[in-house]
């Protein structure tokens, strides 16, 4: 580890302004997520609740809003014990047998164990996805638009006119609950994949899909087995899309024009993070054990199988714009790893099989005379569309790393640049991602969601 770089390197950034980044949206989510005085989630069309409703009618409203779950929590609660102790009692029963059944089935299927919000929060790329109030960004990959998913399951899009407007385009819906990931459908000018708890919603953007206005997706896709998506990537032309969960061993295919799908076993214990590469020869498949995978999917899919230090899993990855590295975390320790792909063929760091190369030391460390902490295990790990730098954040210190990188067609070369702090000490990153390149927009602009609710942009030279 002696040659690999490291974050005592980083010196604070340097304050730039950019007049460009002054027309971006100023979005703090904080302020937008409405709740209504009980605490619950308004859906659209859910405007109006009748005073005087009967038990059966008021379940059945639940049921339509909220989906099975809540409407068996409503047959249970306290005031249809009050009003139907017979409908109460008959919900019970309906529960008892529900656990009796997901009993035996843990018995048989003990990787499908657990699929609540801590078991996702712990897989996904998102700093406590649980609490935070930015879950997931992203960025169309042709035009300015900004999806921000938030802990109220609402997406909202954003673009240059909502700075002035101050109106978001709002996509949300009793069939899409907590939300995971999204991904704009390359080109596509309008449609955008939600990966949630109910499987995968569908949307075609349209301004006129305002807050408060009754809309739906076009389209759900549920997972076979009933699973939460915790994971999604589109191929480059838009015609596959490929999908991961922690309660399932395989990597699913999807066909959204003709409905089909097609499942890729061998992936071992269940999936949990996909990245397919920039030209889309490879796909990256890491799972919740320690267990991960690359695929070769230029004519038939093959696989290369790999494995982390014990007590840990793949927490995050990405790939270089060119295609040629991957660069990935393990959970269990604080070390950035690099893989290298050249002309179809795996090349190995070292002559062991199955090895691959350290290249940053993420121990944390000081990074002033107060003993403010940078590094430790990684949380996220993005790599900017000019290949110039990595950015990387950290499950338990706040400041975000940033390093240099420089690709030669059969190496790559690495090094401390600086670090990003938020507004206070207590301020965090949540989640980042990096604007593409097109046409209005040529220099590399890291998009940070703080654990405050704040969205900054930070241009990188």
């Amino acid at each position: 580890m002696a040659s690999v770089t490291n974050l005592k390197q980083c010196p604070p950034a340097q304050q730039n302004h950019i007049p460009e980044l002054e027309r971006y949206p100023q979005i703090n989510l904080k302020n937008e997520i409405t709740v209504n005085p009980l605490g619950q989630k308004i859906y659209g069309g859910q405007s109006f609740v009748a005073v005087n409703e009967g038990v059966l009618k008021r379940i059945t409203r639940t049921f339509f809003d909220g989906g099975f779950w809540e409407s068996l929590a409503e047959a249970r609660s306290a005031k249809t014990r009050e009003q139907a102790p017979a409908i109460a009692q008959i919900g019970d029963f309906i529960a008892q047998l529900l656990v009796s059944a997901n009993g035996f089935k843990l018995k048989i299927f003990p990787h499908t164990q657990e699929l609540i919000g801590e078991r996702i929060a712990q897989f996904v790329e998102t700093r406590d996805w649980l609490n935070s109030d930015v879950r997931c960004l992203a960025w169309h990959g042709y035009v300015f638009k900004l999806a921000v998913a938030g802990v109220d399951d609402v997406v909202r899009i954003y673009s240059k006119s909502t700075n002035s407007l101050n109106i978001a385009t709002i996509l949300r819906s009793s069939s899409q609950t907590q939300v995971t990931c999204m991904a704009w459908r390359p080109l596509s000018a309008m449609q955008i994949v939600i990966g949630c708890r109910q499987g995968l919603c569908f949307w075609n953007v349209d301004s006129s899909l305002h807050l408060g206005r009754t809309n739906a997706p076009t389209q759900i896709f549920e997972h076979p087995d009933n699973m939460p998506i915790t994971s999604m990537q589109w191929n480059k032309d838009g015609t596959r899309l490929v999908t991961a969960s922690i309660g399932d061993r395989s990597v699913l295919i999807w066909q959204p024009d003709d409905g089909r799908r097609q499942a890729v076993r061998r992936l071992g214990p269940p999936g949990s993070l996909l990245k397919w590469s920039p030209d889309n020869d490879w796909l990256f498949a890491g799972t919740v054990d320690r267990v991960f995978r690359v695929w070769s999917c230029l004519h038939h899919w093959t696989t290369e199988r790999w494995v982390c230090s014990p007590g840990g899993h793949v927490q995050t990855a990405c790939w270089s714009p060119c295609g040629r590295f991957l660069l990935f975390v393990n959970s269990a320790e604080p070390i950035l790893y690099r893989l290298q792909f050249v002309r179809q063929t795996l090349v190995k760091a070292f002559a062991q099989e199955k090895e691959v190369m350290p290249i940053v030391d993420l121990e944390a460390c000081s990074i002033d005379a107060s003993g403010t902490l940078i590094g430790g295990p990684a949380q996220q790990v993005a790599w900017d569309p000019r290949g110039n730098y990595v950015v990387i954040t950290f499950k338990s210190t706040n400041s975000i790393a940033v390093f240099r990188t420089h690709i030669q067609k059969f190496d790559l070369h690495i090094s401390a640049a600086y670090y990003l702090s938020g507004e206070t000490l207590a301020e965090h990153p949540s989640f980042i991602c990096f604007q593409p390149l097109y046409k209005d927009n040529d220099c590399s602009v890291l998009t940070i969601a703080w654990s405050s609710g704040r969205i900054q942009y930070h241009a990188l030279d």
